[in-house]
C-alpha cells in the first residue's frame, strides 16, 4: 500500500463520473483502476463511483449478485489498498433477507469500513420487484469526516438525510445512475439536502447510453450552505473538491437552525 499522509478532518473527494460496459465487471473494474490512479496523482484521499459501476445500473438484473467479500467487492478492496485510498463502490449484494442494491467504503487497507443496502427502491423502473431494500444507515469515519452513504433515489426522500444527521455525518457519499431526462433534479437534490441539512453531499452519476436509459453525468459536490464546489458536464470525467469537518461544524454553530425545528405540530 502507498504511504498517505491523512489530512485530519479534511479529505480530498473524486466523483469518478463514468460510463459501465453492462454486465462486464472486469471490464468495468480495469476502467476503474486507471481512474483511481489519476484521482490519487491529483491528491485525492476518496474516490466515488455511480451506483452498480462494476455491472451497471439495470433495477431488473440480479446477475453478478454476490456475497459480502465476492470478487466485485475483494477487487474493489484490493484496489484501495493499492491505491492507498478510500473508494466507495455499487454492487448487487446477496443478503439473508435478499439481493440488495449495496454500497461500501472500502479502506486504504483493503478492509470494508461501512455497508449500506439501498432503502427506498425505484418502484417506477420495478427495482422492488427484484431486490430487497434496506433498513438501516451506514456512517463511518474517513480520516476524520464522518461520512454518510445512500443511493440515488433515496434523494428523493429528506427524511432520511435528515437522520445521517442527527447522527453527525459531516459528508454524504451517493452513488447514483441518475438519467438525462431527470438530471436537473438530481442535481437540484444534491445542493438541497447539503444546505438543509448543513453538510457537504456528493453525488457521482454515470455517461452513456445502455438498454435501460441515457446517461449524462451532472456529478457534483455540494457544501454545507449549498454551494456547488465542482460539477461535471454529461463527458466522462474526474472531479476533486476538498471537504473539510471543521467547516462543517463553523456553519452549524454560526447558524444552528435546527435548533428551532418543531417535530410536535398536529394535523
Amino acid at each position: 500500500m502507498p504511504t498517505r499522509l491523512a489530512r485530519v478532518n479534511r479529505v480530498k473527494i473524486c466523483c469518478a463520473q463514468l460510463g459501465s460496459v453492462p454486465e462486464a465487471p472486469d471490464t468495468n473494474l480495469a476502467r476503474a483502476d486507471d481512474a483511481i490512479r489519476s484521482a490519487v496523482a491529483s491528491g485525492a484521499d476518496l474516490v466515488l463511483f455511480p451506483e452498480q459501476y462494476a455491472t451497471g445500473w439495470d433495477p431488473s438484473s440480479t446477475k453478478y449478485a454476490e456475497e459480502k467479500g465476492g470478487p466485485i467487492e475483494s477487487a474493489w478492496c484490493q484496489m484501495a489498498e493499492d491505491h492507498g485510498v478510500w473508494i466507495v463502490g455499487s454492487q448487487r449484494t446477496q443478503s439473508p433477507v435478499g439481493i440488495q442494491n449495496t454500497a461500501f467504503i472500502a479502506a486504504p487497507d483493503g478492509s470494508v469500513h461501512a455497508r449500506y443496502a439501498k432503502t427506498h427502491l425505484f418502484r417506477y423502473a420495478g427495482e422492488d420487484q427484484h431486490f430487497v431494500p434496506g433498513d438501516r444507515l451506514s456512517a463511518c469515519s474517513c480520516d476524520g469526516l464522518m461520512v454518510g452513504l445512500a443511493i440515488c433515489y433515496d434523494l428523493r426522500f429528506p427524511e432520511l438525510f435528515r437522520r445521517y444527521a442527527d447522527l453527525g455525518v459531516e459528508c454524504m457519499l451517493v452513488p447514483a445512475a441518475w438519467p438525462c431526462s431527470r438530471i436537473d433534479i438530481f442535481t437540484l437534490f444534491l445542493q438541497a439536502r447539503a444546505v438543509e441539512n448543513q453538510y457537504y453531499v456528493a453525488g457521482v452519476s454515470p455517461t452513456g447510453t445502455n438498454p435501460i436509459d441515457h446517461y449524462c453525468g451532472r456529478s457534483a459536490i455540494a457544501d454545507p450552505l449549498g454551494k456547488t464546489l465542482c460539477s461535471a458536464g454529461g463527458d466522462e470525467a474526474c472531479i476533486v473538491a476538498d471537504v473539510d469537518a471543521d467547516y462543517v461544524a463553523s456553519v452549524r454553530r454560526r447558524f444552528p437552525f435546527q435548533d428551532d425545528a418543531r417535530y410536535d405540530l398536529k394535523a
